[in-house]
C-alpha cells in the first residue's frame, strides 16, 4: 500500500491555482532561463506531444526537443510558464532579498507548510518582492498609480456607473476604489496578453467581459475583487431603480450592503434579498 502511494504522488501541485500563480509571477517580470530539471506550463498549447502530468505541465528533459518544438530559448521564454519547484521557489526568496518574515510564512509553529499551501506562499512572497523591486517601493506599501492609468479607470467607472455625484462620499470612495484595484489588475493582464509595455494604456474605455472573467478564474488574488466590482453594479442598478424619498429605509440599506459586500461572501442574507427584489 505504501509503494503504491508514493508512485501516485506528483513531484510538485499542479492545479489551476498553482498555475495561475506561476502565470503571476511571469506577468510580474519574473526572469528564468531554460534549462533541463524545470517544469514549465505550455498555457497555449504549442506542444502536440502529451505530457505525462496533468493540465499541459511539462518537465524538460531535453533541450534539443523543447528548442526544436519553439525555435528558440527566447520563445520558450515567451511562451512557457516556469513553474518553480519548491526548492526553487525557496532559492528565488534567497536571491531576490524576501524577507525572513515573508518566507516564513511557510512555516507554522516547527511544522513546514508543504503541498500547495506552502508552495502558493512562497510564489506570493516572491510576487511581492518582484513588484517592490520592480517600483521601487518597499514590499506591502501601497503602490501609487500613474495619472494615466487613473484617468483611464476613471473613464472605465464613469461610462459603467454614471455619475456618482448623489451618493454618499463614503460609498464614492469604495467604489472609486474597488475599481481602482480591479483596474490596476485588468491593466496588467491586458499588457501581457497584447504583449505591450507596461505604461501602455488602451484605446477603449471599457472592461473586456471575457478578460475580466479570466482574471477573476485564474487568480485567486483577484477574485474578490471581481466579486466585488460585480455586486457593486448589481447594488447601484438596484439603487437607481428607488425612488429615495419614497423608500429611503430601503436606498439607506442597499447602500450599506454595498459598502459591506467586500466582507462577505456572495451571499446576501434572506432578508437583504428580499429588500433587493423589484416590487
Amino acid at each position: 500500500m505504501i509503494s503504491e502511494a508514493v508512485e501516485t504522488l506528483l513531484p510538485i501541485p499542479i492545479d489551476d491555482t498553482v498555475l495561475a500563480a506561476a502565470y503571476r509571477l511571469k506577468m510580474r517580470g519574473l526572469s528564468w532561463s531554460p534549462q533541463v530539471g524545470s517544469f514549465v506550463w505550455d498555457r497555449e498549447a504549442v506542444i502536440s506531444a502529451p505530457s505525462p502530468f496533468p493540465k499541459r505541465v511539462y518537465f524538460i528533459l531535453s533541450m534539443r526537443r523543447f528548442t526544436d518544438i519553439f525555435g528558440s530559448q527566447e520563445k520558450m521564454r515567451q511562451q512557457l510558464v516556469w513553474v518553480p519547484t519548491w526548492h526553487q521557489a525557496i532559492q528565488l526568496c534567497s536571491r531576490l532579498g524576501v524577507a525572513d518574515v515573508d518566507a516564513g510564512q511557510v512555516v507554522e509553529g516547527r511544522r513546514l507548510i508543504s503541498g500547495e499551501d506552502g508552495l502558493l506562499r512562497l510564489y506570493a512572497s516572491i510576487a511581492r518582492q518582484l513588484e517592490a523591486s520592480k517600483t521601487g517601493t518597499p514590499a506591502g506599501k501601497r503602490v501609487d498609480r500613474s495619472s494615466a492609468e487613473r484617468l483611464w479607470i476613471r473613464r472605465v467607472m464613469d461610462e459603467e456607473l454614471g455619475s456618482l455625484a448623489h451618493l454618499p462620499q463614503d460609498v464614492q470612495l469604495h467604489v472609486q476604489s474597488v475599481y481602482e484595484e480591479t483596474g490596476m489588475a485588468y491593466l496588467g493582464w491586458r499588457r501581457i496578453q497584447d504583449r505591450q509595455p507596461q505604461d501602455w494604456i488602451p484605446p477603449e474605455t471599457a472592461f473586456d467581459a471575457s478578460m475580466l472573467s479570466d482574471l477573476g478564474h485564474f487568480y485567486s488574488d483577484y477574485q474578490n475583487l471581481i466579486k466585488s466590482m460585480a455586486a457593486i453594479k448589481e447594488r447601484l442598478k438596484r439603487f437607481q431603480a428607488i425612488d429615495p424619498s419614497k423608500e429611503p429605509d430601503r436606498c439607506q440599506l442597499l447602500l450599506e450592503d454595498l459598502l459591506a459586500s467586500h466582507r462577505r461572501d456572495s451571499g446576501s442574507g434572506e432578508i437583504l434579498a428580499q429588500l433587493m427584489e423589484p416590487d
